[in-house]
């Protein structure tokens, strides 16, 4: 078992909107990220080849894009499949905790 803490995650990128992103946890199999976004913050439609990410909105308003488009709000989560075309754009600023099954490479620590 691993155990890191907010101020020790597994790997911490500030993002270009000003937000930040903070891989909290990371095994082979799974991988927790904790997202501040910033208002305006976009993550651009993409897709995972094989990887499964849900999602869980913390706290803000997150339009989600892509293959289904919505807004979400605090409280709100998702569940992307492998393959599908999807991205964010932060209405307000809020925090979104990802997790990616299996971990996504370019979130693995330097």
């Amino acid at each position: 078992m691993e155990i890191t803490t907010w101020e020790s995650p597994t790997r911490v990128d500030n993002l270009d909107g000003g937000g930040q992103r903070r891989v909290l946890a990371a095994t082979d199999e799974l991988m927790i990220v904790h997202y501040a976004l910033t208002e305006g913050e976009t993550g651009e439609p993409h897709a995972h080849e094989e990887t499964t990410q849900a999602s869980f909105v913390v706290d803000g308003r997150l339009e989600l894009v892509g293959e289904a488009s919505r807004t979400l709000t605090a409280g709100d989560s998702y569940v992307i499949p492998p393959g599908t075309v999807h991205g964010v754009r932060a209405i307000t600023d809020c925090t979104v905790v990802d997790v990616f099954s299996p971990p996504l490479d370019a979130y693995t620590p330097e």
